[in-house]
């Protein structure tokens, strides 16, 4: 527990030593940073300390409290960035104007909003299911609220100036409109693992080019983020103005996508990210993108960017699934004592699993035979950590299917029968 003598700091503007300081800290040490920050009810200063761990937040993924601001803005996450990286047509929303927005909103739906932060205590950001169900109706809402001339009292602390306002509320209010149509398209997919429909995705651009085309190219960065898969689909948009400025955006916004990847360890960092089994979706995406847009009429330059991209997502699988294999399988294997139980049994069968769902993906971009002998290595130590009676037989064996297959599990029943 951090005292209120402890959190002195967030009194404090000059906090450059503690951010030094925290650049070393470990998981832990940062997700109790974490936590505590979130707890505060009014955070200051605080915020500035939690602004650099941002990029190993997004690897250790602690559950975080679902706020009113975090539910509203959840479904344009993949376009937020720092205040110093955002520049106005950009097709990027800096992380400074989401308080004064939400609190506008909040401000103006009054009883509404109130009701709905009550509804989100005790959730967390990890609760998907829960923050569509109740976002869809907020969404809405907000995108009227946002595309009034109305400006929020606190803007100024943004320090973007007041002429920036107007347009990047109502790229945020033409994003937020079709929030809902958008999270209706992913679950008409099977959240990815069907084709989307034309006819739905050209519903929503059409719309947006007509009432907020500069949102235009952000709406189908969003729509390319989680369904790569529809990029063949864009060129199929009826033709006429609405056609011709929905294949100019598009074309924005795959450069966008690229710029995102190339940016520092763009790609590296995605599969860094959460689980085995994002960082294997993670792959899956940017795999379904990079050969989307390798088309026939690619331009060489493109062709090479494309390609390089392919190689350094093939070296980033191999090693978040040789990082995986070792920190998150065998050590916690050979750590296991004689008082086993079921959530020790059933962590491994989960990281056995995200194993292999990052591995059937990254198989796409790279050798097969890193795999292999990886995963015939790991089945290799697993029968050898059970000869020693710490692991039983059933579980050896179900492991061992997990990873290597049920050929596999079979030949390790014969040899142990």
């Amino acid at each position: 527990m951090v005292s209120h003598a402890d959190q002195s700091w967030t009194r404090d503007p000059d906090i450059s030593g503690l951010r030094q300081g925290l650049a070393e800290a470990s998981g832990a040490q940062i997700m109790r940073i974490v936590a505590t920050v979130d707890a505060m009810m009014s955070r200051g200063v605080a915020d500035q300390l939690v602004a650099p761990l941002r990029p190993r937040l997004s690897v250790l993924r602690p559950p975080r409290p679902l706020r009113f601001v975090r539910l509203l803005f959840h479904p344009l996450d993949p376009l937020i960035v720092p205040p110093l990286r955002w520049r106005l047509g950009q097709h990027t929303i800096p992380r400074t104007a989401l308080a004064p927005m939400a609190e506008h909103v909040r401000l103006t739906m009054g009883a509404a909003a109130r009701a709905i932060e009550a509804d989100l205590a005790g959730h967390t950001d990890a609760e998907t299911e829960l923050i569509v169900r109740m976002g869809t109706s907020l969404w809405s809402e907000a995108a009227d609220i946002l595309a009034a001339p109305d400006m929020p009292e606190s803007w100024g602390s943004t320090e973007l100036g007041d002429p920036i306002y107007r347009p990047l509320a109502g790229v945020v209010s033409g994003l937020l409109g079709q929030a809902a149509a958008l999270e209706s398209l992913w679950a008409a997919t099977a959240n990815g693992l069907l084709p989307p429909g034309a006819q739905a995705i050209e519903l929503i651009l059409t719309h947006v080019a007509a009432t907020a085309p500069a949102a235009l190219p952000m709406t189908i960065a969003l729509l390319l983020t989680r369904l790569p898969q529809a990029t063949g689909l864009l060129a199929q948009c009826s033709p006429g103005p609405d056609g011709a400025a929905i294949q100019i955006a598009t074309g924005e916004a795959e450069d966008f996508l690229l710029r995102q990847l190339e940016r520092d360890e763009g790609i590296e960092a995605r599969i860094a990210t959460g689980s085995l089994a994002e960082a294997g979706g993670s792959a899956k995406n940017i795999a379904t993108l990079l050969r989307s847009l390798d088309t026939a009429n690619v331009q060489p330059a493109r062709r090479d960017t494309l390609r390089a991209m392919r190689d350094r997502l093939d070296a980033g699988c191999k090693a978040r699934f040789a990082l995986g294999l070792q920190d998150d399988l065998l050590m916690p294997l050979y750590r296991l004592g004689s008082s086993l139980d079921a959530a020790a049994i059933g962590g491994l069968e989960a990281t056995a699993r995200g194993l292999r769902v990052l591995e059937t993906e990254a198989r796409t971009v790279g050798s097969s035979a890193v795999y292999d002998l990886l995963l015939s290595k790991a089945a290799a130590a697993i029968e050898n950590r059970a000869s020693g009676g710490i692991l039983p037989v059933a579980d050896q064996v179900r492991l061992v299917e997990i990873l290597v297959g049920p050929e596999a599990a079979l030949a390790l029943i014969g040899r142990l029968a």
